[in-house]
């Protein structure tokens, strides 16, 4: 978006349109002219729909009810820092032309321009850990759901060796590009799952099901509340990918509306899943809420369809984490036995953590309390805040008072939020890891 005001004169940022022809360009953006910020939304909810909702039960059940509210809250809170993070590459463009081509990374550009070379390296570290994270459960989730649809014929020990050894060979291709259809796939098994599921309990409960034990609903301790903190904020990420999808959009202003609409859609498909299984189910909840209701056809058809969306997953979001290493020990960007040694290494390693740590609300908690928090909680209105301060040969931005002082709040809450849910993630970690893990026996890892 051009400014031509005067460098002098004081630009409020907010969210006001450049005029009726800008709403119609984006209104009837396509995939040739630029996404639409309905498209463009539609692809924010499919970053956001994975894995993250099915440990939502349990991070109620951590939590307590003060999970409802927090839940909500930071849905919201998550929306406003992106709405600002989406802001923040707008200034890039009207401060430094070069952003208005396509650019490949482009929230490491915000950090670096913000907040300078160890923004960037910040950035960059937590990306990674985010997307190690999230492929890393992905393993398990499919080796868990392979389990329950080959009713035990292994171990899930065993299916996380099987599925480590089947996915390897295709993490040793190139970037896969313009993957439409495994945004569409992502959304649809994620929202079947969630209609399925609650369908399900609301069956079961009818049925007696749960009828043998009352529920049970404990009151939170600081260690539990904070991994129910990391468990809510891991199903809210996906920011760092939020800047790649504004740039294909047709304009790129409208990134707000995207934001407030995927976010408004993600709330309402975790709501019911989460509220039911707390309620119906109380404290003992399983951690991944699927397995927890009837294994009918309808269940496992919403679970094949989640083993076909988390293996699409899983090697898109690989790719960017095997090239930040790539590009560290300098391997040559084609195909070569040092991307085939490296990248299957990387899944060696990840299949020894799902090993150590089967139960993958753990690795949740520690991904969500840490590297998540970072790139959705802070870095976004720390950014931000930066660049409307920062003084250049461009128009000064002015931030109102109230929208500071929330950024600062979302920045300290994010902090203390995240080193509390950190901590208790790597103390549960440790406390299970001899009694969980599939290395404490020989034939729970190779039965």
């Amino acid at each position: 978006m051009d400014n031509k005001r005067n460098s002098t004169s004081t630009v409020s940022v907010s969210d006001r349109q450049d005029g009726d022809q800008s709403e119609k360009q984006s209104k009837s953006g396509s995939f040739k002219d630029g996404l639409s910020f309905h498209m463009a939304s539609f692809f924010l909810v499919a970053q956001m729909a994975g894995a993250g909702f099915l440990a939502l039960p349990k991070a109620f059940s951590d939590s307590g009810w003060l999970g409802l509210p927090m839940l909500v809250l930071f849905c919201g809170s998550v929306t406003f820092a992106a709405t600002r993070l989406g802001r923040s590459w707008v200034l890039l463009e009207q401060r430094w032309p070069q952003y208005k081509d396509k650019c490949r990374s482009p929230y490491m550009e915000i950090a670096f321009r913000a907040l300078g070379i160890w923004g960037r390296r910040i950035c960059l570290a937590s990306v990674t850990v985010t997307l190690g994270g999230n492929t890393t459960v992905y393993i398990i989730l499919i080796a868990q759901f392979l389990f329950a649809l080959t009713d035990g014929a292994l171990s899930t020990c065993a299916f996380v060796c099987i599925v480590g050894a089947c996915i390897m060979p295709f993490t040793w291709l190139g970037s896969p590009k313009d993957f439409w259809q495994t945004q569409i796939l992502a959304v649809v098994a994620t929202l079947v799952a969630c209609i399925v599921i609650f369908v399900q309990l609301l069956v079961d409960d009818a049925n007696g099901v749960f009828d043998d034990h009352e529920p049970e609903y404990r009151n939170p301790t600081l260690s539990t509340f904070s991994l129910g903190f990391g468990a809510i904020l891991f199903a809210f990420g996906g920011s760092s990918v939020f800047p790649t999808v504004q740039n294909d959009m047709a304009d790129k202003s409208q990134f707000w509306k995207s934001a407030v609409l995927g976010f408004s859609v993600i709330l309402c498909m975790y709501l019911p899943v989460s509220i039911a299984g707390y309620t119906l189910i109380g404290y003992g909840v399983d951690s991944n809420i699927m397995l927890a209701v009837t294994q009918n056809i309808a269940i496992k058809i919403a679970i094949g369809l989640q083993i076909i969306n988390l293996i699409g997953t899983y090697i898109i979001s690989f790719n960017p984490v095997a090239q930040a290493f790539e590009d560290v020990l300098n391997i040559p960007n084609s195909f070569n036995w040092k991307r085939v040694v490296m990248r299957s290494s990387i899944v060696v390693l990840e299949v020894v953590i799902c090993l150590a740590i089967p139960d993958f609300s753990l690795i949740i908690n520690l991904i969500g309390g840490s590297a998540t928090t970072i790139c959705t909680f802070v870095l976004p209105p720390l950014m931000y805040i930066k660049l409307c301060d920062m003084k250049g040969n461009w128009p000064k931005v002015s931030l109102p008072l109230w929208e500071r002082v929330y950024l600062i709040e979302i920045i300290i809450v994010g902090i203390l939020g995240g080193v509390c849910a950190t901590v208790s993630a790597a103390y549960a970690i440790i406390q299970n890891a001899f009694d969980k893990s599939c290395f404490t026996s020989f034939n729970d890892c190779c039965a």
